[in-house]
């Protein structure tokens, strides 16, 4: 587990704790893209699956502190003193983090937005020899306030069966072609999408709630979420629809 700390002046701290990597990794290339007239049933990755060594590096973790600072002086969580939220995270051969899940919400909407933005297009560490990429959970654990016996324990963070989940065999990998009119353009940035997802699995709507500037980018975006099918949000043993937050990261390929 990982920690950054700050205090002010008056006393008042800010930490981040970063709790490691739980395994749901495989091989890009044993991660088929989902095929939506094939599988009549889907299952999602268990996030609570023996841990391995892949973790954030030191500059993702500065991000995610960053972006903590950010909310503990918006004072985003009004009185609370922690919040938590699940990441499901697709990362490339070289590390980069492309895409990436909210699989548990953390209560406050800013908090999970800032989960969002402060890991995508990160780079993950700790990868095996010739992995090609793959896919893995994290839980990122915002404590807000003094530290204290009470606070800043590691916390046991499970999925919420109440958010669809993109499945266990693959859903974004691969991740869609660069469209050739945006690398024409250089466009280039994050998309960030708020998808429903109906009882059976299919997304019924997409809402893009940040946008690369790109158009075709955009597409993309929503065409890679349109073609893969969800594990549906259930509630008690009846699936329902829900709704899930989704963010992918587009980086010109270098020449």
């Amino acid at each position: 587990m990982e920690h950054r700390l700050s205090c002010e002046a008056g006393g008042r701290c800010f930490a981040v704790i970063l709790v490691g990597a739980l395994a749901f990794t495989q091989m890009a290339a044993a991660m088929p893209t989902s095929d939506t007239d094939s599988h009549s049933d889907v299952s999602a990755a268990d996030p609570n699956a023996p841990r391995n060594h892949v973790h954030l590096s030191a500059q993702a973790l500065q991000a995610v502190y960053l972006k903590g600072q950010e909310l503990f002086l918006q004072k985003a969580t009004g009185s609370a003193k922690e919040a938590t939220c699940l990441l499901s995270i697709w990362y490339a051969r070289d590390g980069t983090v492309q895409a990436v899940q909210l699989a548990k919400a953390s209560g406050f909407p800013l908090v999970d937005q800032a989960c969002l933005q402060a890991t995508i297009g990160r780079k993950v560490e700790g990868m095996s020899p010739g992995e090609l990429g793959g896919r893995t959970f994290f839980p990122i654990h915002w404590v807000f306030g003094p530290i204290d016996k009470d606070t800043g324990q590691q916390p046991h963070t499970k999925s919420d069966p109440g958010i669809p989940q993109l499945p266990a065999d693959g859903g974004m990998h691969p991740l869609p072609k660069y469209p050739a009119d945006a690398l024409a353009q250089h466009a280039h940035g994050i998309c960030k999408m708020h998808v429903t997802v109906s009882a059976d699995g299919r997304v019924f709507s997409i809402e893009i709630t940040q946008s690369t500037g790109s158009e075709a980018l955009d597409q993309a975006c929503k065409e890679a979420i349109y073609q893969s099918r969800f594990v549906a949000a259930t509630d008690g043993d009846q699936r329902v629809s829900g709704t899930t937050e989704v963010a992918i990261v587009w980086r010109l390929p270098r020449m």
